[in-house]
C-alpha cells in the first residue's frame, strides 16, 4: 500500500487542512501543494521521528544555500509565511522570491497566533517556501524539486544536506522522486531518473565504487519508504501534537 491510501486512514483531514493553508502562501506554491504536500503533511503530522529529521535536514540545508540565516529554522519561515499570507503577503505579489524573503523577515509574528498552529503545519509551510527558494536561486523549473525532501526522509544516512546540495547545485536532481520511491516509474523513466544521479559533481560518471553506493542507498531508500507506508497505516495518537523539530 502506496501513502495515497495510507493518508486516507491515517491522517487524510489534517494533511488535508494544512494544504489549504499552506496554499494560501502563493501560486508559487501550488506544484508543491499538489504533488508532495499531503505525503509530506502525513508524514510529519503522524510520525514523529520524521518530523524531527526532515526539520533538522531542512535547518542545515537550507542554512549550507543561504536560503536561511544561521540563526533561522524553516518552522519558523514557515509560519511566518502563514501569518504574512493572512495579512496579504504573498509570494505572487513580488517581482522577486528575494523581496518576498525580506518582507518575511521584517514582519513581525503574532505569538498567539503561533502557539495556536500545528508543528506540522508549521515545517510544511516551510518547506514549501524552502522549495520556491532553492529552484530560484538555481533558476530551476517551478516544480522540478518538490520530490528533493523525500530522499533524506527515505534514506537520511546517504542523503544527507551536503549530498542533497551537490545534487540540486549541479542539475543531478530531477523527475519524479516520489514515484520512483514507490516504484511506479516504467523502466525507461526510472533508469532516466537514476542517470542523472549517476555524474559526478565534477562530470563524467562517478567511480564504480561510489556508483555502488549509490545504487545500494536507492535500494535502501525505496526499502525504507515502503516500511514508512507500512507504519502509516498503524493508529496514531494525536498526530497534530508532534514537538516542533
Amino acid at each position: 500500500m502506496g501513502f495515497w491510501s495510507s493518508l486516507a486512514s491515517v491522517a487524510s483531514s489534517v494533511a488535508s487542512g494544512i494544504c489549504s493553508a499552506v496554499s494560501n502562501i502563493g501560486g508559487a506554491l501550488s506544484s508543491f501543494v499538489g504533488s508532495v504536500a499531503p505525503v509530506l503533511s502525513g508524514l510529519i503530522s503522524a510520525l514523529q521521528p520524521v518530523a524531527e529529521a526532515i526539520g533538522k535536514f531542512a535547518n542545515a540545508f537550507l542554512q549550507n544555500l543561504g536560503i536561511l540565516q544561521p540563526n533561522e529554522k524553516v518552522q519558523d519561515l514557515g509560519e511566518r509565511a502563514l501569518q504574512a499570507a493572512q495579512s496579504g503577503i504573498v509570494i505572487d505579489k513580488f517581482d522577486n522570491f528575494g523581496g518576498y524573503m525580506d518582507a518575511l523577515r521584517k514582519f513581525e509574528i503574532d505569538p498567539d497566533l503561533s502557539a495556536k498552529r500545528s508543528p506540522a503545519e508549521k515545517l510544511v509551510a516551510g518547506l514549501g517556501v524552502g522549495t520556491v527558494a532553492v529552484e530560484d536561486k538555481y533558476n530551476a523549473e517551478r516544480g522540478s524539486l518538490n520530490g528533493m525532501w523525500l530522499l533524506p526522509i527515505a534514506n537520511p544516512g546517504y542523503f544527507t544536506p551536503e549530498r542533497m546540495q551537490s545534487l540540486v547545485s549541479t542539475g543531478r536532481l530531477g523527475g519524479d522522486v516520489y514515484a520512483y520511491l514507490e516504484q511506479r516509474l516504467l523502466g525507461h523513466e526510472s533508469r532516466s531518473f537514476e542517470h542523472k544521479l549517476e555524474n559526478s559533481p565534477e562530470g563524467g560518471r562517478l567511480s564504480a565504487a561510489d556508483l555502488n553506493q549509490l545504487y545500494g542507498a536507492l535500494d535502501s531508500a525505496r526499502t525504507q519508504w515502503a516500511d514508512l507506508a507500512k507504519q502509516m497505516q498503524q493508529p496514531q495518537q494525536n498526530p497534530t501534537q508532534n514537538p516542533t523539530p
